[in-house]
């Protein structure tokens, strides 16, 4: 199948444009018809590699209109209308974005009597496989309205986490934000005017005064340059921490510094747990599980772990045996899930070990901004009292010259 890119009018006369995957045009063509849709034009939409790479988040559909579409599907398959038939009511429901695209080819795709999860596979950017299998199981077992719930419940769980993390981000990220940006505004229009000023008087000026005001002079008359620089540093970062490479890139970096990889090492921990968990409760077998939840796993030392587990569970070790080899994981994590596995209470153990980790990165995340905020802040007070400081001195050091040239010229060379 291939991606096309077709524009077409409806009754209304309203241009709809967009792309859909499928066989041919002729195909697309008339499915389009389906929709009350005439089509204007059809064409191949052939994708530059490092653009998709780059823009890839343009395309992916993001994780708020996942839940929206899992539960939209639970409740459609519940109400016991046709799928199709809830899938054009959908679709019509909302607007052109990368959801409504893959609502069309799914449609399209059901239609020409494919199974709903290979549907899924062809948008392997927005869909891991960890959901792929999830919805498989259930097609297959004839439970994709459980399999629907589970996805779009475990989704608005890692929604929730997200949040929580962002929100005790904000403060640390605004203060950052705002140091950066008054440190911006007075090296760029406030120092380079006093310092025109400061130069112009007869006064030698402290080391580091000199620094500050030549740095100014050289910003001032540099301007649109750093400007430039600025903003495509800023493009540079967007794309680094959107981008597969960049993120890790960021991910190397973040392991390498103590308090951060420990925050990133429980992070892991009860990602690993939750997926686990979701995975055995669908009814997917602990070998298949593990490897499934390797796709998920951003720490190089765990996802290399979970392949070497995996490994020894298929060559008939027990998952006791095979977990308690690998070091990366805390003992306390190895010893309990290793009782768990022989106990048969895996899944429940899971469950708690997730809780227990989710309230530790919580906590963890906490005490680092509370460790944050007060260094920022001083940060902040250091910065502007340099500045200050640089520019105040030269001014109290002219000033004091002249009053005491003024008192050398009185008669008596005093009062």
């Amino acid at each position: 199948m291939k991606f096309y890119y077709f524009e077409a009018f409806d009754p209304n006369g309203k241009i709809h444009k967009g792309k859909i995957l499928g066989e041919s045009e002729i195909e697309i063509s008339n499915y389009l018809k389906s929709y009350n849709l005439s089509l204007i034009k059809i064409k191949e939409k052939k994708e530059i590699k490092i653009f998709i790479s780059l823009f890839k988040f343009l395309t992916v559909i993001n994780l708020k209109d996942k839940i929206l579409l899992y539960r939209n599907l639970a409740l459609i398959l519940k109400s016991g209308a046709s799928l199709i038939q809830g899938l054009k009511i959908l679709t019509h429901s909302i607007k052109y974005s990368s959801l409504k695209e893959f609502l069309m080819f799914l449609i399209y795709y059901i239609e020409k009597g494919g199974h709903i999860y290979e549907a899924f596979e062809y948008y392997k950017n927005s869909f891991n496989p960890i959901e792929i299998e999830i919805i498989k199981i259930g097609e297959i077992s004839g439970n994709l309205v459980n399999s629907f719930e589970k996805l779009s419940e475990d989704l608005t769980k890692e929604k929730q986490i997200k949040s929580e993390i962002i929100s005790m981000l904000i403060y640390p990220m605004i203060i950052l934000i705002i140091t950066f940006l008054v440190i911006i505004i007075i090296t760029t229009f406030v120092i380079p005017r006093l310092a025109n000023l400061v130069n112009q008087m007869e006064t030698e000026l402290p080391f580091y005064s000199k620094i500050i005001l030549d740095a100014g002079i050289f910003i001032g008359n540099n301007i649109k340059l750093i400007l430039l620089i600025l903003l495509l540093s800023i493009i540079f970062l967007f794309f680094l921490i959107t981008s597969k490479l960049g993120r890790q890139f960021i991910l190397k970096i973040s392991f390498k510094i103590p308090i951060i990889k420990n925050i990133l090492l429980t992070l892991n921990l009860r990602t690993l747990c939750f997926i686990l968990e979701s995975l055995l409760k669908s009814g997917i077998s602990l070998s298949k599980a593990i490897g499934l939840t390797t796709y998920v796993i951003n720490h190089p030392e765990i996802k290399e772990a979970l392949i070497r587990v995996n490994k020894r569970i298929e060559q008939g070790y027990n998952f006791n045996e095979s977990i308690n080899q690998e070091i990366v994981f805390p003992k306390f994590f190895v010893g309990i899930l290793g009782i768990a596995s022989e106990t048969g209470k895996i899944i429940e153990v899971l469950e708690i070990l997730q809780n227990y980790y989710e309230e530790e990165f919580k906590f963890s995340v906490k005490n680092l901004t509370t460790l944050i905020e007060p260094a920022l802040i001083i940060f902040v007070g250091l910065v502007v009292g340099l500045l200050a400081v640089s520019i105040v001195i030269p001014i109290y050091q002219q000033i004091s010259s002249q009053i005491e040239k003024g008192f050398q010229q009185r008669p008596g060379g005093g009062l």
